[in-house]
């Protein structure tokens, strides 16, 4: 487990990014819950920290792309049909994995998050 802030660091609807062991890892807080996850977006590497929170879902700021931050599965993926004519060059662009989501601990006021050692 590594520390990463106190408690009150961490504001209801915020998206934190903090650098452990050389990895960005996003933690949160929504409807008064601790989340950790990779704060790399799986779709095509945003910073999660960047985007906003819709619902239960953190929407990464560059692609729409929305995922759950209580189970971390890709929940809704932006449309990027642009007319009826709109042909797709290449479906595994839009392509995309669930969040990678960590074990978060609250310690004597202090925020921890279990990071695998293989990861």
């Amino acid at each position: 487990m590594f520390r990463v802030c106190n408690v009150s660091e961490i504001k209801e609807n915020s998206l934190n990014k903090f650098t452990i062991e050389k990895k960005d890892i996003l933690v949160g807080k929504r409807n008064g819950k601790l989340f950790a996850c990779d704060d790399s977006c799986p779709h095509r590497g945003a910073s999660l920290h960047k985007g906003i929170y819709k619902g239960n879902n953190v929407v990464c700021y560059m692609h729409g792309y929305e995922f759950d931050v209580v189970t971390g599965k890709l929940t809704n993926m932006k449309s990027w049909k642009k007319s009826d004519t709109w042909i797709e060059q290449n479906q595994a662009w839009r392509e995309s994995g669930n969040l990678i989501m960590y074990e978060i601990e609250i310690k004597q006021n202090e925020v921890y998050v279990k990071i695998p050692s293989n990861q």
